[in-house]
């Protein structure tokens, strides 16, 4: 096997493959699978915390089981399928609006209800629905906060904003189901950027419609022919 590129998620702990909990930072880097653990000379297959050559067993002084050849391909196949997913996840997606003053009005927020606001994470903040004639805003979010009296915790919810009456409302969620039910409801009779399900009616109008066509297309082409004749 050959150095390939790996993405990964770093913070001040090390690196991980899969996202730790706290801000941290998708990384690329060259991994080496074929390369000796320098603690029991077998190879390393995975990632150590601290980017040395040491093999995860060694790493956390586990006893290293006897791996066929096979096997040590599958760990390979996994890492390299985790790495696709990280590179996925950190690919940036483009928000319908981005609204710096949300942001900082969130972080506010945050700060108040006994989170470290400033330091907060946002995976995402995006505008969702607006109300005619756009004076009233949604957002969903979804943020990595620090408890100033605890650890960090990931943070779903949905935040109203109107400008009339300069407003700022945040409803925190239990997670991302609770955060597309309850966002369907306030956003009901709202401008949305996702497309609600089609009318019951939608369908036999259109058959009714494809019905019409057909008879006009056969009609023509029967006149035509009876033209034809003479």
């Amino acid at each position: 096997m050959s150095i390939m590129k790996l993405h990964v998620w770093k913070n001040g702990d090390g690196i991980h493959m899969t996202r730790p909990p706290g801000p941290a930072s998708l990384t690329e880097i060259d991994f080496d699978p074929d390369a000796t653990c320098y603690k029991c000379g077998e190879r390393v297959l995975s990632i150590s915390a601290d980017e040395t050559k040491v093999c995860p067993w060694c790493e956390s002084s586990v006893n290293r089981p006897k791996i066929l050849r096979y096997q040590e391909v599958e760990i390979i196949r996994q890492l390299k399928n985790q790495s696709e997913v990280n590179k996925q996840i950190g690919a940036p997606t483009a928000p319908i609006l981005s609204n710096k003053c949300t942001e900082k009005d969130l972080r506010d927020h945050l700060s108040k209800i006994g989170y470290f606001g400033r330091s907060a994470n946002f995976l995402k903040l995006e505008l969702k629905a607006i109300e005619r004639p756009g004076w009233v805003q949604v957002f969903e979010f979804h943020v990595h906060a620090k408890k100033k009296d605890g650890d960090w915790e990931e943070l779903f919810g949905i935040c109203r904003t109107d400008e009339r009456s300069n407003t700022f409302d945040v409803q925190l969620l239990t997670g991302e189901a609770d955060q597309r039910e309850t966002l369907g409801h306030i956003t009901k009779d709202m401008i949305t950027h996702d497309r609600g399900p089609r009318h019951w009616s939608f369908w036999p109008l259109m058959s009714l419609f494809g019905l019409t066509l057909l008879i006009a297309i056969v009609g023509a082409i029967a006149t035509a022919l009876s033209t034809a004749n003479y």
